[in-house]
Parts: structure tokens; sequence; C-alpha cells
């Protein structure tokens, strides 16, 4: 095809729409990246991803991401997904509550396990649960790694013959009527103007996406909110547990490739985060000092190995949620050309294979393989979404679910 894609984002939902574009027979795509490659909320995730969403639509979309993962591991020379299984833990009230959502994955042929209090132990002898505590386990579910999968994902798409452009950042759009023509962007490395034109633009970067819609008459109704990971030194033999999110203790939980232990929480950091130019970079998010203390008090219960372990490092990252938590994929509302593939709640890594796929169909076909409508933009085209975004929201406010 002679199309010409220009990509602006270069996380791992930006690279998955090259691959997939670039898989279709697209041969001249461009990602522009106003930092270096995953520099964002993708090298701050914890990777971990499920099937097991709370709508027809997500259920089907993680299904398809997680057969894209699995082949990813074939193509992605670097890369293994670690399907160690994801397990959803919540006490017995939430369990109850969830049946209708046990009904929706029977309907849609989504596989999960469950087990109760020590059942969970006798499984996964490094996790502790109480009597009363239920998990529903995803046996597709696990994780990846970012610093192996960010490499290899890029490695591949360059070898498809995609462009990367880094330390380049997007200053305006070009327009030509009511269709986007190209895009202009500051070189930073060469302190240049340069000037992109193209077919289609893909707008994937998340938590910007209304910084860089700035000039549009088009915003998302969405909130930013820190989230902090924490990663212990690695332990002398391998981890029995799945990757979990823990509904107990509002985190999250998984061991690594090599053998760590990986905490995650929001929970410190309650009121979203304001993004007040282009130029903010993910490095300047410091940790709550609170947060690891939290951490290791609640996962000493959980995974009872950690209690004397030393904390390695951390990590601070932006989740993005809408208005629905919902995420947003498709064609921008009365601009032709021009595309959005963002605001994932707090599961960006676990979607960017599909959403990746997504909207390239929109793009190359005009429709998608699988029923994505409630994912478009065009959902809230009569949202009143200024007031939205001049209030302030707490995490607690929206609906959100991990991973």
């Amino acid at each position: 095809m002679g199309k010409k894609i220009v990509i602006i984002g270069g996380g791992v939902v930006g690279m998955s729409t090259a691959f997939h574009l670039a898989n279709n027979g697209i041969k001249d795509i461009t990602i522009i990246e106003k930092d270096s490659i995953g520099s964002g909320s993708s090298s701050q995730a914890a990777g971990i991803v499920t099937c097991l969403q709370w709508n027809a639509t997500s259920v089907v979309a993680r299904m398809k991401t997680l057969d894209l993962f699995e082949n990813f591991s074939k193509v992605l020379d670097g890369y293994t997904f670690q399907q160690v299984g994801c397990l959803n833990l919540s006490t017995k009230s939430d369990y109850d509550e969830g049946a209708d959502l046990r009904d929706l994955h029977d309907r849609l042929g989504a596989k999960y396990e469950t087990f109760i209090g020590k059942e969970l132990t006798e499984r996964f002898s490094d996790v502790k649960t109480q009597d009363d505590e239920y998990g529903v386990l995803d046996p597709r579910g696990g994780y990846s790694e970012p610093h192996t999968y960010i490499p290899a994902l890029r490695k591949k798409i360059e070898s498809m013959g995609v462009k990367i452009q880094e330390n380049e950042k997007v200053n305006n759009f070009i327009f030509k009527g009511n269709r986007i023509s190209g895009i202009i962007t500051y070189s930073k490395t060469d302190n240049a103007e340069r000037k992109y034109l193209a077919d289609d633009v893909v707008c994937a970067v998340n938590a910007w996406t209304n910084i860089l819609l700035d000039s549009i008459d088009f915003k998302v109704p969405m909130k930013n909110f820190i989230h902090e990971r924490f990663v212990t030194e690695p332990f002398d033999r391998e981890l029995s547990l799945p990757a979990i999110n823990d509904r107990v203790y509002q985190s999250y939980v998984r061991g690594t490739e090599d053998n760590r232990i990986l905490v995650g929480t929001s929970q410190h950091n309650p009121e979203n985060f304001l993004i007040n130019d282009r130029d903010f970079n993910i490095e300047e998010l410091k940790p709550h000092h609170d947060a690891l203390d939290f951490l290791k008090e609640s996962f000493q219960h959980r995974v009872p190995i950690i209690r004397d372990k030393k904390w390695d490092y951390h990590t601070v990252g932006l989740i993005s949620v809408t208005a629905d938590a919902t995420p947003v994929i498709g064609p921008v509302p009365n601009i032709e050309g021009f595309y959005l593939c963002s605001n994932f709640h707090s599961g960006g890594f676990a979607y960017n294979p599909v959403a990746g796929l997504l909207v390239t169909e929109h793009l190359l076909f005009g429709k998608t393989s699988i029923d994505s409508d409630s994912y478009l933009p065009s959902r809230f085209k009569d949202f009143k979404t200024k007031l939205y975004l001049d209030k302030t929201h707490k995490l607690e406010d929206l609906e959100v679910k991990r991973h």
C-alpha cells in the first residue's frame, strides 16, 4: 500500500501500531517520539495482563491481546511472555458481587479457575491468603518485562522498515480543510524544525493526549494518576506465584524473570496529576514517602518471603483514565485521517498488542475485527469535557480495575 503514516508516541502502543501497519503492507511509517523510545509510561509499567475484564468488549479484546503476546514470544527476539497466570484476588463479598462477570466470562469463553483461602497456597506456595479470600485465576494471563519487550519490539519494527525519530516533539498539525495532512516537529538533537507529510496520523501518547490536542477542538475527558513500583533484590530460587491484582490491598504483585518481586500501587497519590506542558518527562515524578512502607506492610502478609528482603529500585509512572474508565481507540470526530489510541486506565501494556491492531484496522479498513464501538472517541462528542477537565478527581471516583 502507498499510504504514508505518522505515529506520534514511541511507547509500546505506538510501536505495536507500527508493527500491525507494517504487517499489513504499509511501507512508509514514521514514529515521532519526544524523548527516547519507551521512556514514558511504557517503561514504568508492571506489564501484567489478564482477559478477565468487566465488559464484553474488553474481555474479547484481551483474549485477542493474549493471542498476540503468545505470538510475539515467537517472533520478537529476546522477548518471552511470562505466562504464569494472573490472579484477581478479593474478599468473599467482592467475589459474590462478581457473579455476573463470571457469567460473562463463561459466555465469551474466557477460561478461569477459582480458589478459596488455603487452596491458593496449595497451588502457589509463595502466596498466603485468609480463609475468606477468593482468587479467580486466568491461566493464560501473566506479564511482560518492559525492559525486554520494548527493545525487542523496536528491533522487529525497524527490521520491517519503520523509521523512528527520537528527541523530536510535535509542535503543530498541518491540515487541508478538515483532513490532517502532516505534522510540524522540533528536533531537540538538531535544534531544527521539521515537517512530515502524511495520509494519516495516529496519536498514541496516552497521558499526554490532551496536551497534544491543545490546538484541536476535541479533548478526551481523562485524568492522569501516579502509580509506583518497587522491586526487591533477587531471590536465590524460582518463585511460586502468579501475577496478582490484589483487590484486598488495592495493589499488585508479581515475580520477575530474574526471581525478584515487584509490587505496585496508586494509593498514596489519590488526586489526579496535571501535565501542564508537552516537555514534561516521566522522570520528574518521585515516589511518595509512605508508599514503600504501605506495600511492605501489606505484602508481607500476602507474600511473606519479602518480609526481610532488601528493596533494590523503584519506578514512578502515570496511568491515564477516561471518565468511563475505557480506552480511546479510533478516528477523531470531524477530522479525517486522525486517530487516537490512548487512555488505557492501568492496562496500557496489557492492551498494546490489540490496541495497535484495532487502530490499524480503523485506519486501513474503516472497521475493526471485533465490536469495539465502546472505545470510539466519538462517544465523547456530547460529553461536558471542559467541565470534567476543570475539576479535580480522585482515583476512587473512577471505575478503575487493575490491568
